[in-house]
């Protein structure tokens, strides 16, 4: 892949467009380690071996618009508490699908002199999968 901005990059919950995006964190997933405990390590080097992977948390910055069906969508997913289908799609077309649960939504600061903004947090609950994003 060639060199690319984020600009057209999209984010869908289920089929829902989530407009007036200003920034997307995508999923930085996690291997844990488990330490081996040795009270008389031939080497004094601590063992470790390898855990799960926890797929971490994504975030989304928007422009709030509490009237867009989109925001509505998130903030209803986020008292809902259900698991849903997360899509980012890049210009290419392409992008990562995963399953997640909305677990903050929350407007920003309000000041005179800013946008109003919101912040939600996805939770990853899945393996997220780079391929084609059909949704538009």
């Amino acid at each position: 892949m060639a060199e690319a901005t984020g600009l057209k990059t999209k984010f869908f919950l289920g089929s829902t467009r989530i407009g007036q995006l200003t920034s997307i964190t995508p999923p930085g997933p996690q291997r844990d380690t488990v330490e081996v405990e040795d009270l008389d390590p031939t080497d004094e080097f601590k063992k470790k071996l390898v855990g799960l992977i926890d797929g971490g948390d994504m975030s989304l910055t928007l422009n709030f618009d509490p009237e867009d069906a989109g925001h509505a969508a998130l903030e209803a997913a986020f008292y809902a508490g259900t698991v849903q289908t997360c899509s980012i799609k890049l210009k290419s077309g392409k992008g990562w699908e995963f399953q997640g649960y909305v677990t903050q939504f929350a407007p920003q600061e309000i000041t005179a002199g800013d946008v109003l903004q919101a912040e939600a947090t996805i939770a990853v609950a899945s393996k997220p999968t780079y391929k084609t994003i059909a949704l538009t």
